[in-house]
């Protein structure tokens, strides 16, 4: 074993001070204050299900050439697919942005 608790050069991790549990606990302490510091800047990432019924200033959708063809011909209402695509373009209330 050398000075830093090692055997055969491997750390072990349950002689290190705290423990791995502790550590983990620390990390997550950090990122949840991280998170809360930096709450307005962030940007949800959510299905479109999940944004039924939410509206933000600005909204950006992740279009499938399939949906980029449906937008050129017109969606059917009778379509789930087409129906889900208006959901998602419709959360903004002043800019949506398809890519």
């Amino acid at each position: 074993m050398d000075r830093l608790g090692s055997h055969n050069g491997h750390h072990d991790a349950r002689r290190a001070v705290g423990g791995p549990e502790t550590d983990t606990r620390a990390a997550l302490a950090n990122l949840r204050t991280r998170l809360e510091d930096a709450r307005e800047g962030l940007v949800p990432g959510m299905t479109c299900h999940q944004a039924k019924g939410r509206e933000w200033d600005r909204v950006g959708v992740r279009l499938k050439e399939a949906d980029a063809a449906a937008l050129r011909r017109g969606l059917d209402p009778t379509d789930e697919a087409h129906r889900a695509l208006y959901v998602a373009l419709t959360r903004a209330h002043h800019l949506s942005l398809a890519v």
